[in-house]
Parts: structure tokens; sequence; C-alpha cells
């Protein structure tokens, strides 16, 4: 069997769960012998065609350099599509492919490529196909319900903060061709999931799509476990503060704020790393009210296992649903306990016994389930082994290529929208 995957982007270049899953998955299969190709776009730097762990990486699609501009999206829209379709052919003819499996964005051609009759997939990772907004935020207040239509859109996004990963200002708040262009890319994106067989990463976005009319199989991200178990470690260190790790982008969905006001006055160390648009606006507030929080820049994912081993506490305080939630099973991995918002896919991921859910914003539960964790080093080494153990059990990367190759052995023709 032949598959080549389609991805916007891939390692090193990361924008997100999605391209570190997909390595782990395409590494994988590779060495089940299964004949491994990924089309992704070209960064300077990168070597235009490498093979990597058994897998043929093609550098050769056009986008933009970063999904977090409004002049580099458009970019990605109007070249990134033009470009799958041109060099997929290409390889398709070339490597006798036998199946398609789009990741994230890269769907949006599905329609194009049904001419080679071969089966298409699709991983359901993130919500471009379903919220234009791609937070599924609903006025910028609640957790949405509805499907979407471009007068609701309109609506919703006046009170959003930020559309994708982009700041939404007056420019764009108030821009009717620019909202037009945006309502139709999500059209195009939710169209195409009708030519392709749907593998949602949790049983949440699952749900989503049933909403929609389409029907999906459960496959969750998958997750090198032994290359974070090196990192547990939950010995106490002596005289140093406990340490709280956040990882991921600094915009308000992400709740990296909730998490600083949360830990005013306590007597702890917050490492947060990342970059975003609200990183110039917690800076300010960090200093202002002398909050024991430090910004740090990202650093690469071979580097991440090591801030686990840091770090007493992972906080996962997101605001929006997320379809899944590696930084919860990355935590676990690496025996570390996890208070996290019960919404969307994360509540998938805090086995019971594993970590600490508490309402999405609620600075207060945040702040108790905090303080909680500080004070009871047992409870945390407890959470932490019983964390690890579901890590292994349904998450690591050999038992999650095994339904994979499952369902791509099934061969099914595309599903069809009820």
């Amino acid at each position: 069997m032949k598959v080549l995957f389609v991805s916007e982007y891939y390692p090193p270049k990361i924008m997100g769960g999605g391209e570190i899953n997909l390595e782990l998955l395409a590494t994988a299969l590779a060495k089940k012998k299964v004949g491994v190709f990924v089309l992704t776009s070209h960064h300077a730097g990168l070597e235009k065609k490498e093979l990597k762990n058994g897998v043929t990486i093609y550098r050769r699609l056009k986008t933009g350099r970063t999904p977090s501009g409004m002049v580099e999206n458009v970019k990605r829209s109007l070249v990134f599509p033009k470009s799958v379709i041109e060099k997929a052919g290409i390889i398709i003819k070339e490597q006798k492919i036998d199946l398609i499996h789009f990741i994230g964005t890269s769907i949006i051609v599905a329609e194009e490529l049904k001419q080679f009759q071969i089966p298409l997939f699709a991983t359901i990772e993130s919500y471009p196909t379903l919220c234009p907004k791609g937070d599924r935020i609903f006025h910028a207040k609640t957790e949405c319900k509805i499907q979407c239509s471009f007068t609701k859109f309109l609506s919703c996004q006046a009170e959003s903060p930020e559309i994708g990963k982009m700041k939404n200002g007056w420019y764009l708040k108030y821009n009717p061709p620019a909202l037009s262009y945006i309502y139709n890319y999500y059209s195009q994106l939710n169209e195409a999931l009708k030519h392709c067989n749907l593998i949602s990463i949790s049983s949440y976005v699952q749900s989503l799509l049933k909403q929609q009319g389409y029907e999906s199989i459960v496959i969750p991200n998958a997750l090198d476990a032994e290359k974070f178990s090196t990192t547990i470690k939950n010995e106490p260190r002596k005289n140093e503060k406990i340490r709280i790790l956040y990882l991921g982008s600094l915009i308000q969905s992400k709740g990296a704020q909730i998490l600083a006001e949360a830990v005013q006055s306590l007597d702890c160390q917050v490492d947060m790393y990342g970059e975003g648009v609200l990183k110039e606006e917690l800076q300010q507030k960090i200093e202002q009210k002398n909050l024991p929080v430090t910004i740090h820049p990202p650093v690469p994912y071979a580097e991440i296992p090591s801030l686990y081993w840091q770090a007493d506490i992972v906080v996962f305080p997101s605001l929006w649903p997320e379809p899944f939630g590696r930084i919860a099973i990355e935590a676990m991995a690496a025996g570390k306990p996890v208070i996290a918002s019960a919404i969307g896919g994360i509540k998938e991921t805090i086995a019971e016994g594993t970590g600490i859910l508490v309402d999405p914003g609620n600075v207060q539960q945040l702040r108790e389930a905090i303080i909680l964790l500080m004070h009871d080093q047992e409870l945390r080494k407890e959470m932490g082994k019983k964390g690890r153990k579901i890590v292994e059990k349904l998450y690591a990367e050999e038992k999650v290529v095994e339904k994979l190759m499952e369902v791509y052995g099934e061969q099914k023709h595309p599903l069809k929208k009820n």
C-alpha cells in the first residue's frame, strides 16, 4: 500500500498538534512497510525532497509563512490549493499512490483529486471546516452549538477578539469584502467534507460532524510515549518553588491570561512558552501586578519533554473547545498532573484521577485547583502515575497506527452526507 499525506505544514514547521501527530503516524506506518509519502509546503532552509525515517517528504507546495496575519492568510488561501492540485497529481502518477489522506485545510482540494479514483481520507483535527472563525466560540462567550451561516457569522465575529490566530481588529471586523472572503473559504472547506472518509481525533469532533450529517471514525492523536517517559521525575526539589507549565499560543482563546490571574500572590513560578497577539498585553499585566509568571519564546518540539521534566503541574486553561488535548496527554505521559478546562475534546483526555477539570474561564476554580496540587505532593505523584498508564493504553503510537491501518484496509468510497 502507498499512502500520500497532504498537509500544509510538516515538522520541523509546526503550527499545532496536527503536524506532530502526522509525523508520528507517517513514521509508524513506514515501520510497518507501508509506502508513505508526505506532500507539504516548502520553507527557507528545508530540503525540497527528503527521506526521513522511511518517509519520503516532498516540500513542493506554496503557502504563507504564518497563519497569524491577514496578508499571509490571503496568500495561503490563494496559492496553497492550486499548488496541491498541481503537485499532488504528479506524485500520484509517479508513485502509483493507493490512497490520499488530507490533514487540516488541505481537504479543500478533495473534489479536484477525485479524478484519480482512489480513496480519499481526511483527519478532522481542527475547526476550519466547521467554523469560519476556527474556534467555535459563539459571540466570544460560550461554546457554539449551531451550524453556521453567513449572517450568523457576521454577528458572531463582531464580538470576537480573534479569527483563527489573527487579531480581529476594526480593519477586519467591519470589512465586508474580507468577511465575505473568510466565509467563502470556510464554505469550500465545509463542502469538501462530503468527498472523504472522515477521521475524527475525538468523540467530541465526531459529534460535531454528526450534527452536520457526516459519519466519521474516531482515531485519537498519537504520542511517542517513550520520548516522554524519560522525563518522569516527581521527587521534591529542595528550596525551589512549585513550577507550573503552560504551553500554547498567547491568544485569548487559549486562556493564558486566566492562568496569570489565577496565580496572583501565590508562591509559585509559572513558565509560559508561546507567541501570539496577546503577548504584549499579558507581559504588561505581569509587570504591573508583579505576577509570578515568565513568558518564554516557543522551543523546538524536541525540547518539549525537558520542559515537562522541570514542571510540577501542567495547566491547560483553554477557553475554546479544543478538538483534542495533546498538552494533556503529553503531561500525563511525563507523569505530571494536569489542570485543564472542562470543554471540547479536553474532557476525553483527562481520565478520572489523572488531573483536575475546571470550568473554562473560572479564575477561582483554577486558583483552588492549583493551590490543592501545590500543597499535596502525594496527590501529584498519584495523578502522574495514573496518567502514564492511560497514555500507554490509549495513545501510544503503535496502538493508534494499528487502528488507522484497519480503516485504510476497508478501502471505502467517500462518505456521503446523509
